[in-house]
C-alpha cells in the first residue's frame, strides 16, 4: 500500500487545500471533550490535511502535534506551519512515547489497519496515553445504511466498524471506559440542510423498521460515520447515540 500513502493528498483528496466545513464539524463534535488546559499535550495521528491540527491551534491549545506514514500530508501540513513528522512505524514511534499525550485524535484512520494489527496499535495507543487520557476514534460506520459507500470509497481500506465491534476491539486494547457518539455533519444553516434534517429521523425510522421485519440487528447509530472516546481508566463503558 506504500504507493497509495506516498501520494496521498492528490490521490485521494485531489486538491491541496484544507477543507473548510470540517473546522465547523470538528468543532460541534468533538471541542467538548477536550482537555481544559490549553497545554495539555495533544497529538493527532493520520493528520491528513491538517484540519484537526489546525482545530487545535484555533482552540487556542499550544502543545499539540501530528504524526502521518504519508510524505504528501506531511509535506503539505508543514507548508501550512503545523507541527508533524512522518514516521514509518507509527506502534515503534507510540511506544516510544509512553504516557505523554492528555489526548490523542484518531479520524479516519483505524480502518486502514489490517486486522492483525489492531489490537497492538490500539494498546501502543493506550500506552501512550497519560493516566486520564483521552482517545478519539473516528471510523465509517458500517451499521449505517449504503455503508459500503465509505467502506469501498477508498482501496486502502482494511476493515469496517460497527457498535459493537469498535467497542469490542477497545475493550480488547485495554480501554475501560467507551462511549460511542454518530458523527454530526451537518454545520450548514440553510433551507435545505433544515429540510434534510427534518426528513432524516424518518427515513432512519423506517431503516429501523425493515431491519426489525427481516430480523436483523438494529444499532443506535445510523450516521454514515461514527466514533468513540475512550479512556484509560475503570469506568464502566457506557453508550450514547
Amino acid at each position: 500500500m506504500k504507493e497509495f500513502f506516498d501520494d496521498y493528498v492528490q490521490t485521494v483528496f485531489g486538491e491541496n487545500a484544507q477543507a473548510a466545513f470540517k473546522f465547523r464539524q470538528f468543532e460541534r463534535n468533538y471541542r467538548r471533550f477536550f482537555p481544559a488546559r490549553t497545554d495539555a499535550p495533544l497529538l493527532d495521528i493520520g493528520i491528513g490535511r491538517g484540519e484537526m491540527l489546525s482545530s487545535m491551534k484555533n482552540w487556542g491549545f499550544t502543545n499539540y502535534r501530528g504524526v502521518d506514514i504519508s510524505p504528501s500530508t506531511v509535506a503539505f501540513c508543514s507548508s501550512l506551519g503545523l507541527p508533524c513528522e512522518r514516521v514509518e512505524d507509527t506502534v515503534a514511534w507510540l511506544r516510544e512515547h509512553p504516557g505523554s499525550f492528555d489526548m490523542i485524535t484518531l479520524l479516519d484512520v483505524l480502518e486502514h489497519v489490517p486486522k492483525a494489527g489492531t489490537i497492538p496499535f490500539l494498546t501502543a495507543l493506550r500506552g501512550a496515553l497519560a493516566p486520564g487520557g483521552t482517545l478519539i476514534v473516528q471510523v465509517p460506520n458500517m451499521q449505517a445504511p449504503d455503508s459500503q459507500l465509505h467502506r469501498y470509497n477508498d482501496f486502502t481500506h482494511e476493515a469496517g466498524f460497527t457498535e459493537n465491534s469498535l467497542r469490542q476491539v477497545l475493550l480488547t486494547a485495554g480501554f475501560s471506559a467507551v462511549s460511542l457518539h454518530g458523527f454530526e455533519d451537518s454545520v450548514a444553516q440553510t433551507l435545505r440542510e433544515k429540510v434534510r434534517l427534518m426528513l432524516r429521523p424518518l427515513y432512519w425510522r423506517l431503516v429501523r423498521l425493515t431491519r426489525k421485519l427481516n430480523g436483523n440487528l438494529s444499532p443506535a447509530i445510523l450516521h454514515p460515520v461514527f466514533y468513540a472516546v475512550a479512556a484509560s481508566g475503570d469506568t464502566a463503558t457506557a453508550e450514547e447515540p
